[in-house]
């Protein structure tokens, strides 16, 4: 495979799609989506991601529903023989804190179809009264597993550190 020419294919397919949103994306629908990113709608928890999304549609729309499983649903010509229909499921990959143990490391459970297995290094908010602190997804590092025996990621070795050195420190 010609790797220079896969790379400058790849640029020009980006440099297009910049040039396409630039198009068709105005101040209003960069701050809409800004906005609905960075909104956190967990599983169960997806109103404030819905209404969001339906606020922005809503000039658009004749009707509008949510459904019991986190799906925004707007109409166009609802009565119409043909009509658009648009629809977001609004919920997010979340977990729950289980535990902190008392070096700070925080044991969570899934909430939703959260996987276990890729979490490893991911980066994550975790929300509380106070505001939103991040953390990041650790498991065991290499120096501490057993070669030959190594275990995957599992919910009971995966945990979230936020850099408190104490359980104390993290409340």
């Amino acid at each position: 495979m010609n790797y220079n020419r896969f790379s400058r294919v790849f640029r020009e397919e980006q440099n297009e799609i910049k040039e396409t949103m630039a198009k068709i994306m105005n101040a209003k629908s960069i701050k809409f989506l800004e906005k609905y990113l960075n909104n956190a709608s967990p599983t169960g928890f997806e109103s404030e991601g819905q209404k969001l999304w339906l606020d922005y549609l809503k000039p658009y729309i004749d009707e509008h529903y949510v459904d019991t499983y986190g799906t925004a649903v707007a109409i166009i010509n609802p009565k119409a023989k043909y009509k658009v229909v648009i629809e977001a499921h609004a919920d997010e990959i979340s977990w729950f804190v289980h535990y902190i143990n008392k070096d700070g490391f925080i044991y969570v459970r899934r909430n939703g179809g959260s996987d276990h297995q890729i979490a490893p290094s991911k980066r994550v908010n975790i929300h509380t009264d106070k505001g939103i602190v991040p953390a990041l997804f650790g498991w065991p590092a290499i120096h501490t597993r057993k070669s030959g025996n190594e275990k995957p990621p599992k919910l009971e070795n995966i945990f979230l550190d936020c850099g408190a050195n104490s359980k104390e420190e993290v409340a």
